[in-house]
């Protein structure tokens, strides 16, 4: 558990609330899809919020294994799906609200009524964006190291 008032940048996993499932490359390429795992290796699992300045709560999020950025297409859109490329790509970090604990809601900068969330709720399905923020958009994030 973190204090949503200190996530700077360190190296955290990225836990999808309703099913457990931890944030993860598909594959080894450095374009990759994301996709939620029940469990896998630290480094699968290992993702690096870079803090950006001067916009509140908003991060890079890389790749601690492959050095890649999650993005998604420009603009952003509902049922888009959340790959790994090698340019950077700003999303807001936000809590779920207050008394919500460790609950996050992951958006584009660009696009803030768009959110994270998984296809299906079974191991390997896809990350995708959604504007319905009350179909799975809510995240665990925990600190692994700094």
């Amino acid at each position: 558990m973190i204090d949503q008032a200190t996530l700077q940048t360190a190296t955290y996993s990225i836990r999808h609330i309703a099913t457990g499932q931890y944030v993860a490359l598909k594959d080894t390429k450095r374009t990759s899809t994301l996709i939620v795992l029940q469990d896998s290796h630290f480094e699968d699992l290992a993702w690096v919020l870079d803090k950006l300045t001067g916009l509140e709560d908003a991060y890079y999020v890389r790749s601690f294994l492959q050095n890649t950025f999650a993005r998604t297409g420009e603009p952003p859109t509902a049922g888009a799906e959340i790959v790994s490329g090698t340019e950077s790509y700003p999303w807001f970090i936000r809590p779920a609200a207050s008394g919500f604990g460790d609950f996050y809601l992951i958006s584009p900068c660009s696009d803030p009524s768009l959110y994270w969330t998984i296809v299906k709720t079974r191991d390997g399905t896809n990350a995708i964006l959604t504007n319905n923020p009350q179909h799975h958009v809510y995240w665990q994030i925990v600190k692994m190291s700094a």
